[in-house]
Formats: structure tokens, sequence, C-alpha cells
């Protein structure tokens, strides 16, 4: 089974496996405890809840799909 989710708690208790996309890339991917000690920079920000810094980033992130449909 495949559950998406933001909800960490949820998603620590539940998964036996965790995969983190963050812009269509996957930064880690493993058991829950692994990915759960991650020391990547990505994972460590999703994890620790800190917002990004960058709001144009995810903007310009963005344009790309909405580009893509017209």
């Amino acid at each position: 089974m495949v559950v998406v989710t933001h909800e960490l708690a949820s998603a620590f208790l539940i998964a036996d496996r965790i995969i983190l996309l963050d812009r269509g890339s996957i930064v880690a991917m493993g058991p829950v405890e692994e990915v759960r000690n991650s020391q990547h920079p990505r994972v460590r920000q999703f994890l620790d809840r800190v917002a990004d810094s960058a709001q144009d980033d995810d903007v310009d992130h963005l344009r790309m799909f909405t580009e893509g449909i017209r």
C-alpha cells in the first residue's frame, strides 16, 4: 500500500519505508528510522518544519508546471 501525506506523525507510525520528494526528486528513501535520522539538509528542513526562506524559487518551480498546461 502507498500512502501520500505531509502528516509526519502518521507517516512514521504506519510506514515501513518512507520516500521524501523535493521538487520531483527523491531526496530520501528508506526505513523510517533511517529517514528520520537523515542529515540531508532538505530532509532536516522538512522534518524540523523549517519554512523556505526564498519563496521566489517556489513560484518559479510552480510556474514551470503551469506554463506546460497552456
